[in-house]
């Protein structure tokens, strides 16, 4: 399994709970999914899931530099920034 395809896994099953809630499947999702735009989760909510990705993966990721990505909130903006 390719690394993206792991960090992939890990936050969907991360927020399974939440997918369950809002009625989101997993083969619904894909690269381009926003996390904050599509109301899963609100700012507060995503600078959490953030922190546990980083507690995860021993990665910090710096805010300032990574903020102004759009993509920054998709799933696949943030798999790209942890599995470099």
């Amino acid at each position: 399994m390719k690394k993206y395809d792991l960090v992939f896994n890990h936050m969907v099953d991360s927020i399974r709970d939440k997918l369950e809630i809002y009625g989101v499947r997993k083969d619904e999702l894909n690269g381009d999914f926003d996390l904050v735009k599509s109301g899963l989760m609100d700012s507060m909510a995503f600078v959490a899931f953030v922190g546990d990705l980083e507690t995860h993966f021993g990665k910090e990721l710096d805010f300032d530099n990574i903020v102004d990505d759009e993509a920054f909130t998709t799933l696949g903006g943030l798999v790209k920034l942890f599995q470099e």
